[in-house]
């Protein structure tokens, strides 16, 4: 039931966006949506709105950037390669240990 897809419009920085997504992952695109027009806001205010001379695209843009560099830094966060092979190297001195 969650599999099923549907058509969702989303609205960012003024401009509707329909998407087809699963049904079971429209409530995270919305969530998303929400959080991109918040922080293409909060740039556009940082930045002085209008007079800066910059445009919608560019505070889009600075978005982007910013939750592109978000997602690398958690990623490395989540790498759990290095647990696994301490996991494994205590697994094989055990391994080692009960031998004797």
């Amino acid at each position: 039931m969650g599999d099923e897809k549907l058509i969702l419009t989303l609205e960012i920085a003024g401009q509707r966006y329909p998407l087809k997504i699963r049904r079971s992952e429209e409530q995270a695109f919305r969530d998303a949506a929400a959080r991109i027009n918040r922080k293409i806001n909060q740039y556009r205010v940082a930045y002085g709105g209008d007079k800066s001379g910059m445009t919608t695209q560019d505070f889009v843009a600075m978005t982007a950037i910013q939750a592109l560099a978000e997602n690398f830094s958690l990623g490395d966060k989540n790498d759990t390669k290095p647990f696994e092979e301490k996991i494994g190297s205590l697994i094989n001195d055990l391994d080692q240990y009960l031998k004797h």
